[in-house]
């Protein structure tokens, strides 16, 4: 069986199975409403205005002549409708770039073509004065709704372009128009049913998001709901910002130090920045807070203090903090910023040291979350906008329910005192290494300890303790540590990581063994420290380092001493747990290489990003060998692709001593659906490509598997959250592509996300089931947890390796060596690595 050439038949996706969602053993609760779509036609136009005067200015614009302010453009819109042809027609307006109409417009212009041109005249707020717009709209495009049907029946012949852009105008239209039914606060839609009162100045709030989908046999809408901090504060500024330094100013007195400085004000202003206050019997905006103390800012040469208390008898509170400042920039003391009553304001930020109460806060039980989707659809299906009529879109009140299977976990096998691998029990996707061994275990002989601090803050003996406990939780595990008591060294100057970590791997090289592990001890938690050291010990000393905060040498915790000696075990080349081979389907009947890749945009470094290429380099997919590449201009797409895979190819061949993987099973991530096809085309085409580069007639199967986690999709149980391996593939899965979500996890606190799984490519003629289990089980193999994860291993392996690869560089990118597209010479385009690291599990 030979895989299609790269033709059109690349652009086709394999179907959805004909028994998909047939024979489930449950039902779940979902947050999808089914929507019902009776119009017939739907016309989308593009709208541009310009402002014809050059010299003129809008407040916000910068005197550019396209207008962007989304208010001016719905003004001028609704002029420019208001005095043409298209004043009798019903149009909508997302006050952006597009306008929407149920029937058509461009017949009852003058002219034949399909541009509409209206010159006027408009003033508004926004406006320094009047000014002259040219409001242009052109015909783009007509959606017929019994296309949209027969794609939901199952008709791959509907092009997907067709299908997502109909879908960007009904969403743009269901999320867009007004709703009353909820709370508008600064133009998002909240609703306080059920809110989560917290002690830090804001209540949790819940922001709901729609997205329409199409699935099998219909139209759903999706309801998400985001948390959001609501202040809840009714008095003023200054008591707001003594709770919002509450976390901080307690942590600043454990460690004995003095209070807040005023550098940690900056934390601050993103809350202040846009709020409204009320001053005399006028509201006030809020631009930010001034960049100097109350007691240093002056009016007309008179201290602010004295200014206040003559003029208004008032006093100004503490003079050591910042000022508000206003739109019109003049200072306001925070403790005469009043906040209004009965106006609710959303809180922008959550400080830092909020933000885990935060989210501890918004992970609501399962019951909870879903009351409070079942509340937000019930509003959305009241909604008698006329924008959602004249369309003919109704949505249904109820939250829809779908079948699922469980599917059984796989046997996880580990060593308990003989050198066989036996089966272990498991519970809930989990289990315990207690009087249990690694499968494969790595041997420790030449490493030590560096310290970067002095000998006060970390005692030896105390350090000797953790190093006794970390040895001995090794051992336990099976992990032969020949040198129980490693040397070593404090670094108290970091001036310089580079010579003190030469110098660490030096001191660690005994008997003839080259340094295997640098254990490291961080003073605190620092990202600039700990890329620095992972940057040199990547990619210039060449040796595995392991980072450990010193707050947790103190805690002695089995746990993390667990983990870490996982961690440790596979960086040095061995694994933790084994699967039986009848839960990979496939992989131990043929010789299969996994295949994961991850792309990585960043706003370091000019926007650029970084992707990630993962292989794996044995039959039974526990090694993993990465490459990273530098990525222009937000590219999702990857380049050189081809290249890379010769490389994993040679590696595989060259580890399992002369196999070639009959088959490529390749997992990719973070992929939309307007960049779906395109990645297909040039990924896909890259590995046969690569390939033919090592013998023009080999031609592994390939399939294409992609990964989303970005969604809002939930699925629960009328208990609470689904099992791990529950598996929707009917329902409100894609109806054109084969396509399942699978939870895959336990969720250790609120609502459980599934990943989506869709197969874009299947040379493999894989039966859905065995694909299903296959990625399930491969969810058990991330070696540094005990329990099930929620993707396939390999892609967690992409996720760390693009975070790695940012530490490597860990400077501008355009310091970095060019692409090169030419294959027999050097990759110069990939990220550096240490040759001694180069296919090790180093990013672990």
């Amino acid at each position: 069986m030979e895989p299609p050439p790269f033709n059109e038949e690349l652009s086709k996706y394999p179907p959805q199975p004909k028994d998909s969602g047939q024979n489930a053993g449950t039902k779940v609760q979902t947050n999808y409403s089914r929507v019902e779509l009776s119009g017939k036609h739907l016309y989308v136009y593009h709208v541009s205005i310009v402002n014809l005067d050059a010299h003129s200015s809008t407040r916000g614009q910068g005197g550019d002549q396209q207008v962007t302010e989304p208010l001016v453009r719905s003004e001028v819109f609704a002029q420019a409708q208001s005095g043409s042809v298209l004043s009798k027609k019903y149009i909508y307006f997302d006050g952006k770039d597009y306008a929407y109409s149920p029937k058509p417009l461009h017949k009852h212009w003058a002219e034949p073509a399909d541009e509409l041109k209206v010159t006027l005249v408009h003033s508004s707020s926004f406006l320094e004065f009047p000014c002259q717009f040219e409001v242009k709209v052109r015909a783009l495009r007509k959606y017929d709704t019994k296309e949209l049907q027969k794609y939901c029946d199952g008709d791959t012949r509907v092009p997907d372009s067709y299908i997502q852009g109909f879908m960007y105008a009904v969403d743009a239209i269901v999320r867009s128009c007004p709703k009353p039914q909820f709370e508008d606060l600064g133009g998002r839609h909240l609703a306080n049913h059920r809110p989560v009162v917290t002690p830090w100045g804001y209540d949790i709030w819940w922001e709901y998001r729609l997205t329409m989908r199409p699935g099998q046999g219909a139209l759903f809408v999706n309801i998400g709901a985001k948390s959001v901090p609501v202040i809840n504060v009714t008095t003023n500024l200054a008591d707001l910002s003594r709770l919002f330094f509450e976390k901080k100013v307690a942590m600043l007195q454990r460690k004995n130090k003095a209070g807040l400085e005023f550098k940690d004000w900056t934390s601050f202003e993103p809350v202040v920045r846009g709020l409204q206050v009320v001053e005399g019997l006028s509201l006030v905006g809020l631009s930010g807070l001034s960049t100097m103390s109350a007691a240093q800012m002056t009016v007309d040469g008179e201290s602010l203090a004295s200014y206040y208390r003559r003029k208004f008898g008032q006093d100004i509170g503490d003079p050591s903090i910042p000022c508000a400042i206003a739109a019109d920039k003049r200072p306001i003391p925070l403790s005469l910023c009043l906040l209004p009553a009965g106006k609710r304001q959303i809180q922008a930020v959550v400080g830092p040291w909020q933000r885990d109460d935060f989210f501890k806060s918004s992970a609501v039980p399962p019951e909870h979350r879903q009351a409070v989707l079942a509340h937000g659809m019930r509003l959305l299906a009241q909604d008698d906008s006329p924008d959602l009529k004249a369309f003919g879109i109704k949505i249904t009140p109820t939250l829809e329910s779908v079948s699922a299977r469980v599917l059984d976990p796989p046997r996880i096998m580990l060593r308990k005192h003989t050198a066989k691998a036996e089966p272990v029990e498991m519970r809930e996707g989990r289990w315990e290494m207690g009087g249990k061994r690694v499968v494969e275990a790595s041997q420790l002989r030449s490493w030590c300890v560096l310290v970067f601090g002095h000998q006060m803050g970390m005692p030896p003996a105390l350090l000797r303790t953790f190093i006794n406990q970390y040895v001995k939780i090794c051992v336990e595990l099976g992990i032969d540590i020949q040198q129980t008591s490693p040397p070593i060294k404090y670094a108290t100057a970091w001036n310089d990581i580079e010579r003190v970590m030469t110098e660490a791997k030096q001191l660690s090289e005994t008997h003839g063994h080259r340094s295997q592990l640098v254990l490291c001890i961080l003073p605190f938690n620092s990202v600039s420290l700990y890329g620095e050291i992972k940057r040199v010990a990547m990619t210039i000393v060449g040796v595995q380092t392991q980072c450990v905060q010193s707050s947790n040498v103190r805690s002695h915790n089995p746990k993390l001493l667990t983990s870490i000696a996982l961690k440790t075990n596979v960086k040095l080349g061995g694994f933790t747990a084994d699967l039986h081979a009848d839960d990979l389907p496939g992989l131990s009947q043929i010789p299969t290489m996994i295949l994961s890749a991850d792309v990585n945009h960043t706003t370091e470094a000019g926007g650029m990003s970084v992707a990630a290429i993962l292989s794996s380099t044995d039959v039974h997919a526990r090694r993993f060998a990465g490459a990273v590449l530098q990525h222009p201009q937000r590219m999702e797409y990857i380049e050189n692709f081809d290249t890379v895979i010769r490389q994993s190819l040679r590696l595989f061949h060259r580890s399992t001593g002369g196999v070639k993987p009959q088959r490529i099973i390749y997992y990719r991530d973070g992929v939309n659906d307007a960049q779906m096809q395109a990645v297909k085309q040039i990924e896909l085409a890259a590995i046969y490509r690569g390939c033919q580069l090592i013998d023009p007639q080999y031609r592994p199967l390939v399939t294409l598997v992609l990964i989303r986690k970005r969604h809002h999709s939930r699925f629960l149980l009328d208990s609470g959250n689904c099992e791990p391996g529950t598996c929707v593939s009917g329902g409100v899965v894609s109806p054109a592509v084969f396509s399942f979500y699978l939870l895959a996890h336990r969720s250790p606190f609120g609502v459980s996300k599934p990943a989506y799984y869709l197969v874009l490519h299947d040379d493999n003629k894989f039966d859905a089931e065995d694909l299903k289990r296959l990625t399930y089980s491969l969810s058990y193999m991330y070696p540094i947890v005990t329990r099930s994860v929620t993707m396939p291993a390999a892609l967690y392996y992409a996720h760390r390796l693009t975070g790695k690869g940012r530490l490597q560089l860990n400077r501008a990118f355009n310091t970095l060596p060019h692409f090169t597209k030419t294959p027999d010479k050097e990759l110069s385009y990939l990220v550096p690595v240490h040759e001694a690291l180069r296919d090790t599990m180093y990013f672990m």
